[in-house]
């Protein structure tokens, strides 16, 4: 009896020891699959919270686009809607052309072709020491409002000359000093401050078979602002102009100016180094142009000749602004 006591015994014992392992089988599953559905959603969570981040950071990027090209769009409708201040230096303030004036730029346009079609004699050498300190407006065109378009390129304003109300009879004129005295052409007009307007004038030159200006005077001097006129001012301004570049060419024995200013009204105030005026101004009419006779009392100049200063008695009114 004792034996089988001790085998009953010894078989419980093993069917609970067979029943706690298989239990203790489960539950390291059960852990197990929670850890694993821990970790995953611990992932997700990052995941998404990455996902965020990038949304944020692109939508940020995308604000920041619209924001420079609204940026730019406004700088670039800005530049379209406003030209230059620096377009007003050339006689800025000026009347407008009068449309009643159409026909007569026909005729002039006419005329022009008219003196295309004839051979022009040929020029003489250059001659280095003789100079023609030549103006634009109110010596070979009228001194009106124009002369240049504006025009807008890559956002840009850019110049073009216009050069279609040119006086045929003033750029004869003009012809007609250099083919008596091989001067050399210096633009001391305000349309030398821009290329395209230097090279508007060139260009017209060469229609009528002349050099292009050889250079042109300094553009780096200021305008002496302690005199309440304006017009003095300029007039003094262009003074010192020629002067100087008359002093850093010693070659230049003679030189007239050319301008419908009356450059001898410098002369009254001149600064240390600027030369007289009176003696070498040929003073054009603002309407009219150079002419023939004024050409001659250039050459005559040019020749060394002592004249009376070639000053105009009446001169129509005009106003500078820039």
């Amino acid at each position: 009896m004792a034996d089988e006591h001790e085998a009953v015994v010894v078989t419980g014992l093993s069917m609970a020891s067979s029943a706690s392992r298989g239990g203790g089988g489960s539950t390291m599953d059960q852990v197990k699959k929670r850890t694993d559905k821990a970790a995953a959603e611990r992932e997700k969570v990052v995941k998404e919270r990455l996902e965020r981040v990038k949304a944020g950071m692109e939508a940020e990027q995308r604000k920041r686009k619209a924001e420079d090209k609204a940026a730019a769009e406004a700088a670039k409708k800005a530049k379209q809607a406003t030209v230059p201040a620096s377009l007003d230096d050339l006689y800025g303030g000026l009347p407008p052309a009068d449309p009643k004036k159409d026909e007569v730029m026909a005729m002039r346009l006419k005329e022009k072709e008219n003196w295309r079609s004839h051979r022009f004699p040929t020029l003489p050498p250059e001659d280095p020491t003789k100079v023609i300190f030549l103006d634009v407006d109110g010596v070979l065109r009228p001194l009106t409002a124009g002369g240049f378009r504006a025009m807008m390129v890559d956002g840009e304003w850019a110049l073009r000359a216009e050069t279609a109300d040119f006086i045929s009879s003033s750029l004869l004129a003009v012809r007609h000093i250099v083919e008596q005295t091989g001067a050399l052409i210096v633009l001391s007009s305000e349309w030398r401050r821009d290329q395209p307007m230097r090279e508007g004038v060139d260009n017209i030159l060469a229609e009528y078979e002349m050099r292009p200006c050889v250079t042109w005077t300094p553009t780096d001097l200021q305008r002496d602002m302690g005199t309440d006129n304006p017009f003095r001012a300029f007039t003094e301004r262009r003074a010192r102009e020629i002067s100087q570049w008359v002093g850093g060419n010693p070659q230049v024995k003679q030189w007239v100016v050319i301008d419908d200013i009356n450059m001898a009204d410098a002369d009254g105030e001149r600064k240390p180094g600027t030369l007289l005026m009176a003696p070498r101004i040929v003073q054009t009419h603002r309407k009219i142009g150079l002419t023939l006779e004024q050409a001659k009392a250039a050459v005559r100049i040019l020749r060394g000749e002592k004249l009376p200063p070639q000053i105009l008695a009446i001169q129509p009114h005009m106003e500078l602004t820039g």
